[in-house]
């Protein structure tokens, strides 16, 4: 096995984790969780800028996504939160390997949902939390329509089958404020070559299968109620992160609108960083190093407050 990577059990089988670098008795910890069609190995760059700060990054591979996934995109019935389990259970590795670290939860896309539904429930686990390339809740008929799409694909296909009409109507949209396209990813960053990285790399860009859809419709369907928020701790310091011109919040609407509904649940530490010009992978973006100090500098912050 790539020495990378190690193995965790979790409530629901195991699970990979990428730890490309080895801090000793690091200053703290910043565990990350990925989005969908990508992976933790993409994560190496701001694993080698951490290291060189003195933090241990380590990044979790959902199911159904990296080198060790058996079928890429495709998830169990209540994957989403099989996943959100399977954060818990790396940070508890953590704990146990550090056990007087600080840890902060860093989310990127589907893996910021992943986050916001994690702190709903283990919030106590961790001292911090970043969610990147987010998002608000969605509009309630669009979310109710996936699913039923998702349905009778499920019925006619079946569940671990690509669905290409879904992935249009999550996906579809996003490049159009980017036109002329390159390709059909340039919604992720202005700088051609991370772009084409992207495109080039197996693990990454492929079509998720109606299941994940299903579940992961169904479970956005659920985050963002006000009695799942209401679970938050109000001390817990949030901070929300997005490029400017990121489709995936709406061009920044998507996380200011998150900020104001979780300072309205009483949240009394959540902050804002909107980069200019910016799409959807900050950390991959042209001045990404500017975007990794903001991470760090970030993440000493909220450990202060927590």
């Amino acid at each position: 096995m790539n020495t990378d990577y190690f193995s965790i059990k979790g409530k629901n089988g195991a699970f990979f984790v990428y730890k490309p670098h080895n801090t000793d008795n690091p200053d703290f910890i910043l565990v990350v969780a990925t989005g969908l069609a990508e992976h933790a190995a993409r994560y190496n760059r701001l694993s080698a800028f951490l290291k060189n700060h003195n933090v241990q990054l380590y990044c979790i591979d959902h199911l159904g996504q990296g080198v060790y996934a058996n079928n890429l995109g495709v998830w169990p019935s209540n994957g989403f939160f099989e996943c959100v389990s399977n954060m818990n259970s790396l940070v508890d590795y953590v704990h146990d390997k550090n056990p007087d670290k600080k840890i902060v939860l860093f989310g990127h896309s589907m893996g910021s949902f992943m986050s916001l539904a994690y702190v709903e429930q283990f919030a106590s686990n961790i001292n911090g939390c970043i969610l990147s390339g987010t998002n608000d809740q969605q509009p309630f008929l669009i979310l109710k329509s996936g699913i039923l799409i998702a349905n009778l694909q499920e019925l006619f296909m079946g569940k671990n089958k690509p669905s290409r009409l879904l992935n249009a109507m999550s996906f579809g949209q996003f490049n159009t404020q980017f036109s002329p396209n390159r390709t059909e990813f340039d919604w992720l960053s202005r700088d051609d070559k991370e772009v084409d990285k992207y495109v080039q790399d197996p693990l990454c860009g492929y079509v998720p299968s109606v299941g994940l859809f299903k579940e992961l419709f169904k479970a956005l369907s659920v985050i963002y109620k006000e009695d799942k928020i209401a679970k938050i701790p109000k001390h817990l310091p949030i901070h929300l992160m997005s490029g400017s011109n990121d489709p995936v919040g709406a061009n920044s609407k998507g996380p200011l609108s998150l900020a104001a509904r979780l300072e309205k649940a009483g949240l009394n530490d959540v902050t804002v960083r909107i980069f200019d010009q910016m799409r959807h992978e900050c950390l991959n973006e042209q001045g990404n190093d500017a975007v990794m100090k903001h991470v760090y500098e970030t993440c000493r912050n909220l450990i202060t407050l927590s």
